[in-house]
């Protein structure tokens, strides 16, 4: 890519989620210069986490329609008075008021960045599907972090395949995380999700429960930002589960607590696109276990990098997990089969090379 080409990556929030995870390591890691961080809202861990690079804020923490409207508006005023050749655009409702604006005003190249499946029948899917199959003609390019996203885009949206790139999701991998034998780890199952309704934290509970029943020397560790007004931890203290379940929040860095943890669960329901934590997982040799969904069916090699069990068999994950953790042998096989598997397919080079590829491709 031309040192001079300037590229701005645009989040909605400034919170840190996968999107936010995996897409600002194109800025931080990239030896150019030119690739932009910038928010809608104001100041939040996505801004205090990166400490070597500026990450613009066009908007306020606070966002009121009008708000998000303007902090577009900005946007689009920066992008010409910094000569912006490319707009990454991680947000729905950003992406669509930017393209709205370009129908009457010049901007950049606009790339939709698609973290999810949006395959499902609620309404945010619905009327995703509806605004992209509208929006196909401002839009420049599609990049999507799995081979069933595309499938939706292009069967569901009528978006042409030719405009939809799947790149995976990049994990950086430390030398010593390779070196931490699964043997030796605690009894801790760790799942790192953010909690909502399609993430299944309320049926995964039934399933520790059950787990618990048989085995009270395990520790679960559900990290993640709550979405649910308190609802997870309700369930819990209902079910008598607070001693053998510890909920930290939202953890930027989950290095210390993935290298203790033995077992990774990803107890999404609904379809995903590329879990970031399930490479964070694998990094540090965990098997990982989740239901047999679009997205992680990706990730997941069945019985070679942990298990996908058929969706809602809460009795099967309680069975595998509860099997893993006596089976030292068994667990250790299946971390260093996803480390492996981590190595070979979902560096942080290869993310940032395939990306920096495509903007090549626009600006030609």
């Amino acid at each position: 890519m031309n040192s001079l080409t300037k590229i701005l990556i645009i989040f909605t929030s400034s919170q840190i989620g996968g999107a936010e995870k995996s897409l600002s390591r194109l800025a931080l890691f990239s030896k150019n210069k030119n690739i932009l961080l910038g928010t809608l809202a104001g100041e939040g861990p996505l801004i205090s986490l990166m400490k070597d690079i500026i990450v613009y804020k066009f908007g306020k923490n606070k966002q009121s329609i009008f708000g998000l409207i303007l902090g577009c508006f900005k946007v689009i005023n920066f992008c010409k008075k910094n000569n912006i050749k490319i707009l990454y655009i991680s947000g729905f409702r950003a992406c669509v008021l930017i393209r709205i604006f370009s129908i009457f005003v010049r901007t950049p190249k606009i790339i939709h960045a698609i973290r999810w499946n949006p395959l499902t029948k609620n309404k945010t899917d619905l009327f995703f599907r509806l605004f992209e199959r509208f929006f196909a003609s401002q839009t420049d390019l599609w990049i999507c972090n799995s081979k069933s996203t595309k499938k939706t885009l292009t069967l569901k949206c009528g978006i042409p395949d030719k405009k939809v790139k799947v790149i995976y999701n990049g994990i950086i991998l430390n030398k010593e995380n390779g070196n931490v034998s699964n043997v030796k780890k605690e009894n801790i199952v760790i799942t790192l999700s953010n909690f909502s309704p399609r993430k299944g934290i309320l049926e995964y509970i039934n399933i520790i429960e059950k787990i618990v029943s048989k085995n009270k020397n395990i520790k679960f560790i559900l990290a993640g930002k709550d979405n649910m007004d308190g609802i997870v931890q309700k369930k819990i203290k209902n079910k008598k589960l607070t001693n053998f379940i510890d909920i930290p929040g939202f953890i930027i860095d989950p290095n210390e607590l993935l290298s203790k943890s033995k077992i990774m669960v990803i107890p999404s329901l609904l379809p995903e696109g590329c879990p970031t934590s399930v490479l964070e997982g694998m990094s540090w040799s965990l098997p990982i276990i989740g239901y047999n969904i679009n997205g992680v069916s990706e990730l997941i090699q069945n019985n070679k990098t942990g298990y996908l069990v058929d969706p809602f068999n809460q009795e099967k994950m309680a069975k595998i997990i509860l099997s893993l953790i006596k089976n030292k042998k068994k667990c250790n096989t299946l971390g260093k089969n996803g480390l492996k598997v981590a190595n070979e397919k979902f560096t942080m080079d290869d993310m940032l090379n395939l990306h920096l590829d495509l903007f090549n491709s626009l600006i030609k």
